[in-house]
């Protein structure tokens, strides 16, 4: 958390939400500064917050095939015309360039779409409109070699309909209200180059076929990330690459802050498409910031996961309404002067109808020390932990291996726009009943905002 001049993190100005390539997503409560180091400042945000892996998925899952880049050019074509009129419209984007010393690196780092934050390149595009004093629409996506289709990966509606008042409403497909990472989903504001553990890692549960007992789900056990089978959808324990569809209430009276609604999917299983689990998922952030350069927050999550065929795996008169996914989190952020250091926890559990409850813990904590010249030092540990199971063969073992990440960054912020890191990783595997296996690599990425 960026120190706001020996104040409290302020709430939002009216108006100005703050969105990815300019500022971060989610109609926060925010606090940006331009600093020395790492880009923009960072922001007291409420929350917000594969099939070549996942590859092409349904169009009712969000993707928008040829029609998809008609629309996005009529809209940049538009951009102008529109600006002249009563309605403000701005198009921005975010270009990452990015080398790695092993290919390894982005199996161990790749998101739902089978993109990363260290391929060759990656280009986000931002429109925002302003319809009215009280009313934004604020759509977003992004082109990467490995997407096979191009998707609205956000797309949705704010109000404020008091000016004085920091309470806002927004629905559509919206940035997660949970957990504080949303904002440094875009490089510029992530100090680091990786996505943690939790919000990225594909763990050995599947999705859409089923597991029918415990066995069939440690037979996954590491394959979730590094080995997916072809058609199995592996679920991580928060999807920030993939949005879902919902609406959110959102704001702060000093000292608290909050976020809270409805989504249509889970957080390990969006459905801004067609859905297809029953049941939604309510969930939310309340947050604390008790003084300057502090901020403390809960949140959680609660709602369904199956698809709606398990049912007729179920016993009779159950329902796949019977079985939960929960999320509870806690973050943490202090700020004094150029040091700064954040982190997040979380406990996830799985309710199966085959295999029983499925737990996992993951956390992170990062840390940089902004120079005064433009350079910064980031680093951030992190580690995820499953619960056991049992066997047919009654062996008790973790449901998947345990994993444990190291990251750290020399940034160099060149100008306003620009910004220059380089970087390492290791990400170390316990597979059960076997020596760990680490993997390593360096990296250079540069970040330009336009």
């Amino acid at each position: 958390m960026t120190p706001h001049h020996g104040l409290p993190f302020p709430p939002r100005p009216r108006g100005r939400p703050i969105r990815g390539g300019e500022d971060v997503p989610g109609g926060a409560s925010v606090a940006p500064r331009e600093d020395s180091s790492g880009g923009a400042g960072d922001a007291s945000v409420q929350g917000c917050s594969a099939l070549e892996r996942m590859g092409n998925r349904e169009d009712g899952m969000g993707g928008l095939r040829s029609g998809g880049w008609a629309v996005l050019l009529t809209l940049v074509l538009l951009a102008p015309t529109a600006a002249h009129a009563e309605t403000d419209v701005k198009v921005r984007g975010l270009l990452d360039l990015g080398l790695v010393s092993s290919t390894d690196s982005r199996r161990f780092n790749q998101l739902t779409f089978g993109d990363s934050n260290f391929d060759p390149y990656r280009l986000r595009l931002f429109l925002d409109a302003q319809l009215s004093p009280a009313l934004e629409v604020h759509v977003q996506s992004l082109f990467a070699e490995a997407l096979g289709v191009m998707r609205a990966d956000g797309a949705y509606a704010l109000w404020t309909p008091w000016p004085n008042r920091d309470l806002s409403f927004e629905a559509g497909k919206i940035p997660w209200p949970i957990g504080t990472y949303a904002p440094r989903t875009y490089s510029d504001r992530n100090w680091l180059m990786g996505t943690p553990l939790m919000y990225q890692y594909h763990t050995a549960l599947v999705w859409n076929i089923a597991q029918l007992n415990a066995d069939d789900v440690v037979a996954q056990a590491g394959q979730g990330q590094l080995r997916p089978d072809a058609g199995k959808y592996y679920l991580p324990v928060i999807d920030e690459r993939w949005w879902d569809t919902g609406a959110v209430a959102l704001g702060s009276s000093r000292p608290f802050e909050f976020s809270f609604g409805v989504v249509q999917g889970s957080p390990s299983w969006p459905a801004p498409g067609n859905d297809n689990t029953p049941g939604q998922t309510v969930l939310g952030r309340l947050g604390l910031v008790p003084a300057a350069g502090i901020r403390l927050g809960v949140s959680g999550a609660d709602g369904t996961w199956m698809p709606a065929w398990y049912s007729v795996l179920l016993p009779a008169g159950g329902s796949v309404r019977d079985y939960r996914e929960t999320t509870l989190m806690a973050d943490a952020e202090f700020a004094e002067g150029p040091f700064e250091l954040r982190g997040e926890a979380v406990h996830r559990r799985w309710e199966t109808s085959t295999a029983g409850d499925l737990d996992v813990d993951a956390g992170y904590v990062e840390a940089r020390w902004s120079l005064s010249n433009g350079v910064w030092l980031a680093v951030r540990g992190e580690a995820m932990q499953f619960s056991d199971v049992t066997t047919a063969a009654l062996v008790t073992r973790p449901w998947d291996d345990d994993v444990q990440r190291c990251e750290g960054v020399i940034g160099y912020r060149l100008t306003r726009d620009v910004r220059l890191k380089f970087g390492g990783q290791r990400t170390v595997r316990q597979p059960f009943g076997s020596s760990r296996i680490t993997n390593d690599f360096l990296t250079a990425g540069l970040s330009l905002r336009f």
